[in-house]
């Protein structure tokens, strides 16, 4: 057999821009900086999302310039599952700041949330209180506490899922704390489901919503530091121009594009969208 040596194939490299600073310029270039040296650390950012009949998904969850500049872990999780042939389940959840293993504390926010899945269906097809479905993810949350040898308010957390049903173009939507939900109707943003306060597990206010899902519309699902950043007009205005055109972003782009810097805002970043075409 002839033996093929390789040649070289030269591939010439597209710049990858830095993510856009809107606002106030915060510093020269983005800081990653060290790898955080914490109990069940994340990785840095999550990225995900799918593409079905009429509807596009995409998710991410990208470190605050706050926690990188402070070798803190990203606080914030996401999840995103296919449940069944036409219904999404989609969480987001943001750890306290005071919290020693908030991070730890969200992401069980998210994995508890699709194994109490269940509840959240309850309240989805019948109407079920929601708290049920809350007061079993904060079960998990003690239980993961009592487990790692702390505190239960060590895990304290924010959560928001939503039953999004791609037949009926249905998203219902619960929460407990910051973590906001926001429907982008030709150009204009209008939040159905507002953030608010308490954690898990505690002191939960839970807060319920259901939104129908015309074609064109953008619905966005976000943890807190989002939601704080979307009060700042320009950070709005740029998210709605993202959002708003005809084409859905790739998983890349949208990733840069929930990497935006402000001055004012080095949360977290974590946002699920869903584009009804």
């Amino acid at each position: 057999m002839k033996r093929l040596q390789a040649k070289p194939r030269f591939i010439p490299a597209g710049r990858v821009l830095d993510p856009l600073v809107i606002g106030g310029r915060p510093m020269a270039r983005p800081v990653t900086g060290a790898v955080p040296d914490a109990v069940g650390k994340r990785p840095d950012s999550e990225l995900d999302g799918a593409d079905l009949p009429e509807l596009a998904v995409r998710a991410a969850s990208v470190r605050g310039e706050a926690n990188r500049r402070d070798g803190a872990p990203r606080r914030d999780a996401m999840g995103l599952w296919q449940i069944d042939g036409s219904r999404l389940l989609a969480c987001a959840a943001g750890g306290l700041a005071e919290g020693e293993l908030s991070h730890v504390g969200a992401a069980e926010a998210c994995a508890s949330a699709r194994r109490n899945l269940l509840g959240l269906l309850r309240h989805a097809e019948d109407g079920a209180p929601a708290e049920e479905f809350f007061a079993a993810v904060a079960r998990d949350l003690t239980e993961r506490a009592e487990r790692t040898g702390v505190p239960a308010d060590a895990l304290r957390t924010t959560l928001l899922a939503a039953i999004i049903d791609t037949a009926e173009h249905r998203v219902h939507v619960a929460g407990v704390g910051d973590g906001m939900a926001a429907l982008l109707r030709e150009g204009s943003w209008t939040p159905f489901l507002p953030g608010g306060n308490g954690a898990l597990p505690g002191d939960g206010g839970v807060k319920t919503a259901m939104v129908d899902l015309l074609r064109g519309d953008t619905l966005l699902l976000c943890t807190g530091g989002l939601a704080r950043a979307m009060g700042d007009e320009e950070v709005s205005e740029q998210v709605s121009a993202w959002w708003s055109q005809p084409s859905v972003p790739s998983l890349p782009e949208f990733f840069w594009q929930l990497s935006f810097r402000d001055e004012s805002h080095a949360d977290d970043h974590t946002a699920i969208c869903a584009w009804r075409r």
